[in-house]
């Protein structure tokens, strides 16, 4: 009797492990249990999410299988020809959830002493999560808005602590990126078929429908609304200069190298991303950067090759792609794209905001005058604009036309001020820190091109915040950003633990 009460044995670290499990679970079952009294669906779908996490914590590489199949594979084409099942979605958010609750309980009951720690960037993001969720406390907006925004922007962070926490093997690593690298391939035959079958559909739709926005491969796009081509461009951009990384160290020939680059480049053409004249720099720049001061002719002769690349690019989605029967030259045209993107005309109409434009208006309703606000934000989905739906955000329905959440730099400044934004930045800010230290130290050929493709898609990711909303709302981009910050604390923590 005196051992069965053994006040040490009883608050040894064992112990009290198995006792904070034990409390974790009665209180999932509480927690449950109101939620499903509650009725709602959205919350129902989290808690189910979180409970089928703490069940099958073994199927961790399985589901991140599915959720990389049905997000970039299976939803765009299947929302694009039947929208009424725009609840499928749910399903793979669902296991993006569940990802989150097998990485919670994996880091709770993991007990040994020489496991390799976190990196920096990925403590941030667990701050982050909770501090956004507090910041709802202070919001003006109603419940079921701030929950599909928590759902919206979450939904898929799970895939990245899961990457960072439980243990996986590099075969299914490797596995993984070449998933994607065959994802790719896949956005040509889609991408002629929304050119040629979909877009002449297009024409002259009002609504400020753009016909060319409809070739978005297989991520999201409407037929009647706009697509997510610049997500496609994206994720080309990282696949193509991925490819040229392999070839630099070696992991493909130059034939194999040369095929994979036509047919991940001409789907890039056939859209009209004029972010992509951006991304694709930066990407390029990721992987060769270093031969500035190595090999700095090699790299001087492949800017200037790069730089012929972007202006015939540049002449395509200015001119070639332009579908509207507006009679424009070239250079009318480019001022046009010049002043809506950088100069004073708004993005969609006369009155909203743009790209250049937004984040000082956001400012301007802030700074001094404002500071709590300014540095906490108006809660989770405050700026999200969806005219004619419920999960319009109570700043978007106070600032109609205006487009205060065009980029994700904007969105986050509304909804998390300051203090948040920044510590958003600082997660892609660090992990691309700790990229680059990763390839100075990185075995030379598939893991240090791997490492180099990451790099890329980081430093492409920091412009999308500036361009576009997507890494916030976009189930495609957050899964491509999700998996990319994971593969890069994964690779962290397998050199720790050597």
């Amino acid at each position: 009797m005196r051992r069965s009460f053994d006040f040490h044995a009883l608050t040894s670290p064992q112990q009290l492990v198995s006792f904070a499990v034990m409390a974790g679970f009665l209180f999932a079952a509480v927690v449950s249990g109101v939620v499903v009294a509650s009725g709602n669906l959205m919350l129902i779908a989290m808690t189910v999410g979180l409970v089928i996490g703490l069940v099958l914590l073994s199927a961790v590489p399985s589901v991140v299988w599915l959720i990389l199949f049905g997000t970039l594979i299976l939803t765009g084409p299947l929302l694009l020809f039947y929208p009424q099942l725009n609840r499928v979605p749910w399903l793979f958010s669902l296991l993006g959830f569940f990802l989150l609750g097998a990485a919670i309980l994996y880091a709770g009951t993991d007990r040994r002493m020489d496991r390799p720690p976190l990196p920096g960037f990925i403590w941030i993001a667990v701050i982050y999560l909770p501090f956004s969720l507090l910041m709802l406390a202070f919001s003006e907006g109603s419940l079921g808005v701030e929950m599909t925004a928590v759902k919206r922007q979450f939904q898929f962070w799970g895939l990245m602590f899961a990457l960072a926490i439980v243990p996986i093997d590099k075969r299914t690593i490797y596995r993984w990126a070449a998933f994607l690298l065959f994802i790719a391939l896949l956005q040509l035959p889609m991408s002629l078929y929304q050119y040629i079958v979909l877009m002449p559909m297009r024409l002259n739709m009002p609504n400020r429908v753009v016909p060319i926005d409809i070739v978005a491969g297989t991520f999201e796009a409407e037929l009647m609304g706009g697509g997510n081509s610049n997500v496609m461009a994206y994720f080309l951009i990282v696949c193509l200069v991925g490819v040229l990384a392999m070839w630099r160290d070696k992991v493909v020939s130059l034939p194999m190298g040369a095929a994979l680059l036509l047919l991940i480049l001409l789907p890039l053409g056939l859209g009209e991303t004029k972010l992509a004249l951006v991304m694709l720099p930066v990407a390029l720049l990721a992987v060769y950067g270093d031969l500035v001061r190595k090999r700095p002719v090699v790299f001087a002769l492949g800017s200037v090759v790069a730089l012929v690349g972007l202006a015939a690019l540049t002449y395509v989605y200015v001119s070639v792609q332009a579908v509207d029967d507006r009679p424009m030259t070239f250079e009318q045209r480019l001022d046009e794209n010049l002043q809506y993107n950088f100069g004073e005309a708004g993005y969609y109409t006369g009155a909203s905001l743009n790209r250049t434009t937004v984040v000082p208006y956001w400012w301007n309703q802030h700074g001094a005058n404002n500071p709590i606000e300014t540095m906490f934000g108006h809660g989770l989905g405050a700026s999200f604009s969806a005219p004619g739906t419920e999960a319009e955000g109570h700043l978007a329905l106070r600032y109609p036309g205006f487009a205060i959440g065009l980029t994700a730099i904007s969105t986050l400044l509304w909804d998390v001020g300051l203090v948040g934004t920044l510590m958003y930045i600082s997660i892609l800010v660090l992990a691309w820190f700790t990229t680059i230290r990763l390839i100075a130290q990185a075995d030379p050929g598939r893991d240090r091109a791997l490492l180099r493709t990451l790099l890329a898609s980081i430093s492409t990711l920091m412009v999308f915040l500036l361009a576009g909303e997507q890494p916030l709302s976009a189930p495609s981009m957050e899964v491509l950003m999700a998996i990319t910050l994971g593969m890069v604390a994964w690779r962290w923590r397998q050199k720790e633990a050597r």
